[in-house]
């Protein structure tokens, strides 16, 4: 089934709101993981019922599933990625497209076969969701979409779990992995995972790294978003990747508390010690170039140094490749206190 971009795909909603009484009730039976490329929860772990806890502007709510999942549908790149490492990704019926990017997903070959994509940015349409007939929707309030289709889906009959909080801390990475494990049986396996995780981000010396937060280097995170260069701020994994590593963000200083655009004017305003470079499109350093390349910009010292990283190393749907991200950005912050 060849691959088809959802932004382009036409649903009558009235067909896909019809197809989404048949997504209501899934009456395959799991199966065995013999052939499969991964663990299936056994028939005795469901129906089950999650309990979901309450989140950014939604209340706690609760989620019952008949059978363990053959259809899913990851509306996050984060929750894609869990799915894959849960020995899943073979019934992913629907991803973001940027999980498919070498600069971010650690799973290309298996997100390459799944059918249907999503632009990242997209404003989704709950009935082109819904025209695919997953048994499972799985969704992080981001960009509002909770909020314009998450309720649709709910009413619509199609299983979908809203995870309660973004991909922001390892806290929240690792609560959101416990509900996805339990939304699809595989719960050993995101017990694994989420140990894994926060045993291997955690600071060196909760002590002194603290203690560096507030006062160690000061660190300007830049991503390659958009074709050009944005400011990483608010709530971001990034700039709490910063933190365990022993600096800070100078965000905070500008301002400036959503990610987005950032000109010469504030680089030098902020004069940070170090400028963090995140590929998020495997362009590499070249859409940050002209920008460094600004005169004001290039004669702060903290524009020679530079560290450049992949995406994957220090977002949230790196998880395990944070860890080895940790490391560097640890070792690079060193530099910047000597």
């Amino acid at each position: 089934m060849p691959k088809r971009r959802l932004a382009a795909l036409a649903i009558a909603a009235s067909a896909a709101l019809m197809l989404s009484a048949c997504a209501a009730s899934n009456d395959a039976p799991a199966t065995d993981s013999a052939g499969s490329s991964g663990s299936v929860a056994g028939e005795a772990a469901f129906p089950r019922t999650i309990q979901v806890p309450a989140g950014r502007g939604a209340e706690a709510a609760e989620l019952t599933l008949e059978s363990a999942p053959e259809s899913i549908a990851a509306l996050d790149y984060e929750s894609a990625e869990v799915v894959a490492v849960l020995g899943l990704a073979d019934r992913l019926v629907l991803v973001p497209e940027a999980v498919t990017k070498p600069a971010l997903g650690g799973h290309i070959d298996e997100m390459e076969q799944v059918p249907n994509t999503i632009p990242v940015a997209m404003e989704l349409n709950a009935e082109t969701v819904i025209a695919l007939a997953p048994d499972l929707v799985i969704m992080s309030p981001r960009h509002g979409a909770e909020s314009s289709i998450g309720g649709v889906l709910q009413h619509s009959g199609v299983p979908a779990l809203l995870l309660p909080d973004v991909w922001s801390s390892v806290d929240s990475v690792t609560a959101n992995i416990d509900l996805i494990g339990q939304a699809t049986g595989a719960d050993d396996e995101a017990d694994a995972l989420a140990s894994q995780l926060a045993e291997g981000l955690q600071a060196s010396d909760s002590d002194a790294d603290s203690a560096a937060a507030e006062s160690g280097p000061r660190v300007l995170v830049l991503t390659n978003q958009a074709g050009r260069p944005f400011i990483t701020a608010g709530h971001a994994f990034p700039l709490e990747m910063l933190s365990l590593a022993g600096a800070r963000s100078v965000s905070g200083e500008l301002g400036i508390d959503i990610t987005g655009p950032i000109s010469a004017e504030q680089i030098v305003e902020a004069a940070p010690d170090g400028i963090l470079l995140v590929d998020m499109n495997g362009s590499g350093d070249r859409i940050f170039a002209e920008l460094l390349a600004n005169p004001a910009v290039a004669a702060l010292p903290g524009a020679q140094q530079t560290m450049l990283v992949q995406g994957r190393d220090v977002q949230a749907l790196g998880l395990t490749s944070t860890i080895d991200g940790l490391d560097r950005l640890r070792g690079w912050v060193q530099t910047l206190e000597g």
